[in-house]
């Protein structure tokens, strides 16, 4: 077992794994770390977090609407282009998205006082939401260009230099100077808007900024916007609103605190996911802009995905396991069974996160949005069904149903995409033996 680790050490696709993994984990260790601060009456009331809930989760919806599947559109065009058309598509997604945040500010500001009744919604959103999620929005185009260049290690670096700046301003200015929520916020912005100055000098460098606006462009951006919006929703539903059917049906609050850590825990899968993801996306795309992509290579892409996978996924749960009889309160020793539920169904997305990237590579508008309609809509149906019956655990059981679901839906519609890719790989008689 020690020589298969040496071994897997020395292993360039387990390094760079192993480096987006560090950079992804660097922030939630941070984050768990500061927790004793963020949660001390001294320094942020419940009121401050209760505000700072809402800042998240009005992210969360704002964020889709801004982004409008932009950094998802330029993830392909970055093989699929020039670099020169690239770049002023590229360039251009920053105008569209900076639009979209100024008309989101001024909706929100028309509304403020009724957003401030309903849901005490400070008036100062209005103007941050929008900015952040613009912010936010330009991060992740810096982190597609950064991964699809395969450089591992600037990701890290932009990674742990963003986690650094917004929580060392955060703790600055809530500890030192008492600003409470707006000190959090703060922090957050400070460490987006430095992360950015950065993103400016490198994409400069790299001949990646070229002003050149295209009706055309917009259009395809809109198009393909719609679908991508129905499918974050859809992610939405699956994994965040389950917890408000729990509230609406009046779960003992014991309990749901006990499947909440171990729902923490048992999405740190989706982490492992993402950082594999974040080295094989561009190994995959990179083949299939070459039409290189034969079912040899898909097939030993996909197993290379899948064993890393398990093994990381595998090594996660003995840590949790080990945390839970070791390190956690024994009052969260019933979370386990709900912990190893949740495994799977994470588990299961992780795998079904490899084949939609054949979706998003051709901006399939139509099978994204039907895939994200019915499964929203299955989803909200089983929900409501489990949590009122079996509440906890009927709510842990619907997420792996709902997964289950979404992985039949997503079987149908990309098993035509990949046997195209097959078949165009084929004709060109340059097919790629092993990943």
């Amino acid at each position: 077992m020690v020589k298969q680790v040496i071994s897997a050490l020395g292993n360039k696709s387990y390094k760079a794994v192993g480096i987006y993994m560090v950079a992804n984990f660097f922030s939630k260790a941070v984050s768990f770390l500061l927790l004793p601060v963020f949660t001390n009456p001294k320094f942020l009331t419940p009121e401050d977090n209760g505000i700072l809930s809402l800042f998240a989760s009005s992210m969360m919806m704002l964020s889709p609407i801004i982004g409008l599947g932009m950094v998802q559109s330029a993830n392909t065009d970055f093989y699929k282009k020039t670099k020169d058309d690239f770049a002023a598509a590229f360039t251009g997604t920053f105008f569209i998205s900076l639009a979209l945040a100024s008309f989101m500010s001024l909706v929100l500001f028309v509304f403020k006082d009724f957003l401030f009744e309903k849901f005490s919604f400070p008036h100062s959103f209005a103007f941050i939401l929008p900015f952040i999620a613009f912010l936010i929005f330009a991060t992740e185009q810096l982190l597609v260009i950064i991964r699809n260049r395969n450089e591992a290690n600037n990701y890290a670096i932009a990674s742990i230099i963003k986690t650094v700046i917004e929580y060392g301003v955060s703790i600055i200015l809530i500890v030192y100077f008492f600003k409470g929520w707006q000190g959090r916020v703060w922090g957050i912005g400070c460490s987006l808007i430095a992360i950015n100055l950065i993103a400016i000098a490198y994409y400069a460098k790299n001949n990646y900024i070229k002003v050149k606006f295209s009706k055309q462009h917009l259009v395809d951006e809109l198009k393909f916007g719609l679908p991508i919006f129905v499918f974050q929703l859809c992610v939405f539903m699956l994994g965040t609103t389950n917890k408000i059917f729990l509230a609406i049906f009046n779960v003992d609050k014991h309990e749901l605190g006990i499947y909440a850590i171990a729902t923490i825990l048992g999405a740190l899968v989706g982490t492992i996911s993402q950082s594999i993801l974040l080295y094989s996306q561009p190994q995959l795309y990179s083949v299939i802009s070459k039409k290189q992509a034969s079912a040899a290579f898909i097939k030993n892409s996909f197993l290379k995905y899948l064993i890393m996978l398990t093994a990381l996924s595998a090594a996660c749960a003995g840590v949790v396991m080990i945390l839970y009889h070791y390190f956690i309160d024994p009052v969260y020793l019933p979370g386990i069974k709900y912990y190893f539920i949740i495994f799977a169904s994470c588990f299961i997305w992780a795998i079904n996160s490899y084949f939609f990237l054949f979706l998003l590579y051709f901006k399939e508008k139509k099978r994204i949005f039907k895939l994200a309609l019915i499964s929203l809509i299955c989803s909200t149906i089983v929900n409501i069904i489990m949590v009122k019956n079996f509440m906890i655990m009927g709510d842990a059981l619907a997420g792996i149903i709902n997964t289950l679901i979404f992985s039949l839906l997503l079987y149908i519609y990309s098993n035509k995409i990949i046997r195209s890719v097959v078949q165009e790989s084929s004709s060109t008689n340059q097919p790629i033996a092993s990943a």
